[in-house]
Parts: structure tokens; C-alpha cells; sequence
């Protein structure tokens, strides 16, 4: 499967009109759009200056338009107007460093899809290919940076767990919170699984859901939280070392917050130890990881083990969907889907409980 660009210079036409005709903006100029390749599974992603006319003359601003999918889905539920809603939620309400959130438009009459607007903040992004450790500005940092960069992380997560669910003033019914959040989740991945999978099943996430099911907590250790979902260092934009903006929340839900917690240390296990390469030097271990969160949020971590072994199924049944595609694309073997680095890290987790 191949995604089309869309055209720049189109692009950037369409974003003048809806700004001047729909937000009523004067003045509008819109330049230096670019479309980033490999854009259009999760959301496409469209890079743009603008500027119109303010009250002390013209205002320049340095944007992102995310459009959602038109062809190929990575997951099965329509979670885009939600995205908006939660990060501007939070951009308004909590301590969390996040991009300003600036307009939603529902009509796929501009676009071919619904599409939002919000600032383009500035930074570096620890990549994941090649992954962080090998290479990159992070792997090229002093332990002390990179310390910091991780310590940085952790709390901006403990900041989104720590945000009441009350102040996020979101939309009637867009976050709901079920009787048993996390059996909610479990069904809602086996669901994705079984969306997913070929017609002969993934034994390995079959097993994982399984045990999932056996060994669920009896109770959670406190009240459902805002979880952020894909909670992991790549989906961070840092400034000398401090988060400045966390991004991508295609996965957010309420639950028990170790949901997030358990992803961040299954994400860089599977990008380190799980690649063959050394973690960084300045990070801290998983225990003075979890103990940092502890300390953050007042939360326990009695039952990280568990939710490692979930975040290792919900990245595998992710990687599931994400493999088919590059695969239909030609840069994957077919078997990609169902072995890969993260399903190798889930036979990991799963071997060690």
C-alpha cells in the first residue's frame, strides 16, 4: 500500500481559505509547507508558517496540521477528535508541558478527513530509528543530560497522572470510565487482536491475554487517571534536555496509570537491552524509575510486572496492524508482524512472571 503525498503548494491554499473563511482571520499568508514522508497511518502531519493580522500588526506563527487517516488505520476505534480534546485539556488545565491546541474542524469537505491546527513547538526527539541509544543527539549527550532527559519524562508523566479527571472539562461521554477500567482494556485489546490478526491466531498474544486475564489485580492501587497511552521517550519534544511538549495520544484512556508506566520501561527495554544495544549511561534503572513515579504521583508500583506484561501485549498487537503495512509496502518480510523486537520483548516479559 502507498501513500500520496499531498501537494505543498495545495495544501498550503486550502489552510489559507479555512483560516480566512472559517476562523475569519485577515490578512492570512500561509508558507513553508512541508509534508513529511511516511506520514498518513496514525495521522498525516502537515508542517506550515502563517501569519495574519493581530491587534499590533501581523502575527507570525509556526504551525502543525494533523489529518486524520484516509486510507490505511492503525487502530480499529476513531480516537482522532479525542486526541484534540485531551491535549487541549491539558494544555489549559495541568502543569503538563504541551503544545497549544488551536482549532478542530469536524468537516472532511477540506481535507478528505477531519483535521486540527496547533503550535509547532520546537526541539529535538529522541529517535526510534535508528533507535536513541545508537545514535542521535541523546546518545551523543553526557550521562548528566541524559539523566535529566529521562528524570524529565518520568515526571512529566506523573504530571498527566496527577491531573484530576474533573479539570479536563472534556466532551460528555468522550472518556468514559468503566465499572473495571483495566478488564475493559483487555477486552478492548483482544477486540484489536482479533481485528488484527490473520485468520489463524497469534498464539504468543493469545497467550499474554490469557494470563492477563488470570492474573488480573484483585483491586487497583487508586483511583482511575488520565493515562496517556503511547507513553514512551519518542513521543517527546525536548529543550535542553526538558520535556517541552509531550505528543501523540491516539491510545488515551482512564485506568490505573500504571498502564502508562509499565509502557515507558517495556518501550526502553525493547529499544535498548531488546536491540542489542546498552541503555544509556545517565538513565536510571527501573527500580529508581518507578521509585522517581512513586515519589511523584504518591501511587503504588507493587503491580508493575503485570502491567509491563500488558504493555508488551498492546504494543504487539499494535505492531500487528503496523506490520501488515510495511510489509504491503515492501520494506518488511512477511513474517514482520508477528516477529519483531517488540514481540520478542513480550516473550521476554511474559518468560520472567
Amino acid at each position: 500500500m502507498d501513500f500520496q503525498l499531498r501537494n505543498p503548494a495545495e495544501t498550503a491554499g486550502r489552510l489559507r481559505t479555512w483560516l480566512t473563511d472559517v476562523r475569519g482571520l485577515a490578512d492570512v499568508e500561509v508558507g513553508n509547507t512541508a509534508i513529511p514522508a511516511g506520514t498518513g497511518a496514525s495521522n498525516e502531519t502537515v508542517l506550515f508558517d502563517a501569519t495574519w493580522s493581530g491587534p499590533d500588526g501581523p502575527d507570525q506563527h509556526h504551525l502543525v496540521a494533523r489529518i486524520a487517516p484516509t486510507s490505511y488505520v492503525v487502530f480499529p476505534d476513531d480516537t482522532f477528535a479525542l486526541q484534540f480534546h485531551v491535549m487541549r485539556a491539558l494544555a489549559d488545565a495541568s502543569s503538563v508541558p504541551m503544545a497549544r491546541m488551536h482549532w478542530f474542524e469536524p468537516d472532511p469537505s477540506w481535507f478528505g478527513a477531519p483535521f486540527w491546527i496547533m503550535d509547532r513547538v520546537a526541539g529535538q526527539i529522541p529517535s526510534d530509528t535508528p533507535p536513541y541509544a545508537s545514535a542521535g543527539w541523546l546518545a551523543e549527550a553526557t550521562p548528566e543530560q541524559q539523566h535529566r532527559a529521562w528524570v524529565s519524562g518520568v515526571r512529566a508523566l506523573a504530571g498527566v497522572h496527577s491531573t484530576p479527571l474533573a479539570d479536563l472539562g472534556l466532551p460528555p461521554g468522550m472518556l468514559a470510565t468503566p465499572d473495571d477500567p483495566l478488564a475493559a482494556e483487555i477486552d478492548r485489546y483482544e477486540r484489536f487482536l482479533a481485528w488484527a490478526e490473520d485468520d489463524k491466531p497469534f498464539g504468543l498474544a493469545r497467550d499474554a491475554l490469557a494470563w492477563l486475564r488470570r492474573n488480573q489485580p484483585s483491586a487497583p492501587a487508586g483511583a482511575p487517571a488520565l493515562c496517556w497511552g503511547d507513553a514512551r521517550l519518542s513521543n517527546l519534544i525536548f529543550q535542553d534536555f526538558e520535556v517541552a511538549a509531550v505528543l501523540d495520544w491516539e491510545m488515551a484512556t482512564v485506568g490505573d496509570p500504571l498502564l502508562d508506566l509499565g509502557w515507558w520501561v517495556f518501550a526502553d527495554e525493547t529499544l535498548t537491552t531488546g536491540a542489542g544495544l546498552g541503555r544509556l549511561p545517565g538513565f536510571p534503572s527501573r527500580d529508581e524509575t518507578a521509585a522517581l513515579w512513586r515519589s511523584a504521583t504518591g501511587r503504588s508500583t507493587d503491580n508493575l510486572d503485570y502491567f509491563e506484561v500488558f504493555a508488551g501485549l498492546r504494543f504487539t498487537v499494535i505492531m500487528v496492524r503496523i506490520g501488515k503495512l510495511v510489509v504491503d509496502m515492501g520494506f518488511m518480510p512477511g513474517t514482520f508482524p508477528y516477529d519483531n523486537l517488540v514481540s520478542q520483548g513480550l516473550h521476554r516479559v511474559l518468560s520472567r512472571v
